[in-house]
Parts: C-alpha cells; structure tokens; sequence
C-alpha cells in the first residue's frame, strides 16, 4: 500500500463515519449503524497513521503530502461530525463549540512547526484527535443502547470540549517553552 492509497481509505472511512452517524441517529430500524462509528473511526486513525509512516519508511514524503494530510484531519472531523447538525434534537451549539476547539486544538499542533524548535505538537489532553474519536465513538455506542440521551448530548460535549481546551492550552505553552532563548523572526509574503 502506498502513502496515497491510505489517505483514501482514510476518505473513505470519513465518510462512512459520517453516514454512520447520520443514519443510525435518524432512523430507528437502522440504530445499529451507530455500532459502526467506532470501528469507522478506528479504521480512520488507523489510515491517518499508515499514511504518514508510509511517506517516511519509502521517502515519498512531500509538501503538498503534508498539506493534504493535516487539511483532512480538520476536513475529517468536519465531516464525520458535522453531519450531526443535521440530526434532529441533537444539540447544535454545543457541537459547534467542540468542532471550533478541534480546529484550534488542530491548528496550534501545525503552528508548532512554525515556530523556533519547529515541531508538530501532539500533546494531549484526552483532547487530540485520536481522543475525540473514542470521546465521538463512545457517544455513538450511548445513543445506540440509549437513545433518548441525545438531549443530555449538549452536557457531553461540553464535557469533550473541556479536554480539547486543555490539549490546546498544553499546546501553545509547549511552543512557547520550547521557543524561550531561541531567535525567532516573522516574515509575511510581503517581507518582515
């Protein structure tokens, strides 16, 4: 397997994440496809992972490989659980919250390269993107043998959201105690 076909198998298991997710959430006779978010979700970590190693363990690595790879972990999240804005009675506020954090908690990882002692930060909280699968597959299991707990979902996700903050928090002050005593400049397209 090459480096690019696992990134489409990572695709494929984000979409079948989110139509999971969808279905099993609006329809009863279907409730059992929420049993597959979490082996979706697994597979998915498992593609992002192997993609990665496989660029490194053959050089075939590049920039635009980068690119893509750190664009559909946020295009990823996006789409397996944005869908659920379009569940009926699942708490939207809340949902959007925890996606904004994922972005930001996503965000700051890739800022780390940018910075003096340029690495890509995966410290956690239980709030990195590993863990927000098991936090999103673990709720996908409540809801299939509960499912009326979709109104406390708001109060879960608020919950997740409090980890994702505090990856994010352990994340910036990683780059800025791995920064101290380093020059650092700023340059724009335009110059400095």
């Amino acid at each position: 397997m090459s480096a690019n076909q696992a990134t489409l198998f990572g695709c494929i298991f984000i979409v079948l994440v989110s139509l999971s997710f969808y279905v099993g959430l609006t329809s009863d006779k279907l409730r059992w496809f929420l049993l597959l978010v979490p082996l979706f979700l697994i597979m998915r970590m498992m593609m992002n992972a192997l993609d990665g190693m496989l660029a490194r363990e053959y050089g075939t690595g590049s920039v635009a490989g980068e690119i893509w790879n750190e664009g559909l972990d946020i295009i990823g999240d996006n789409i397996c659980y944005g869908i659920l804005l379009f569940v009926p009675a699942f708490p939207e506020a809340p949902l959007v919250f925890f996606m904004l954090l994922s972005w930001a908690a996503e965000f700051f990882g890739v800022l780390g390269k940018s910075m003096p002692h340029g690495v890509r930060r995966h410290e956690t909280f239980l709030g990195g993107k590993p863990d927000r699968a098991v936090w999103m597959g673990l709720m996908a299991i409540v809801l299939f043998f509960r499912p009326g707990f979709i109104e406390f979902m708001g109060y879960y996700l608020f919950g997740v959201s409090f980890f994702v903050l505090m990856t994010i928090v352990i994340r910036i002050r990683k780059i800025v105690s791995e920064s101290e005593g380093q020059n650092y400049e700023s340059y724009t397209w335009i110059g400095r």
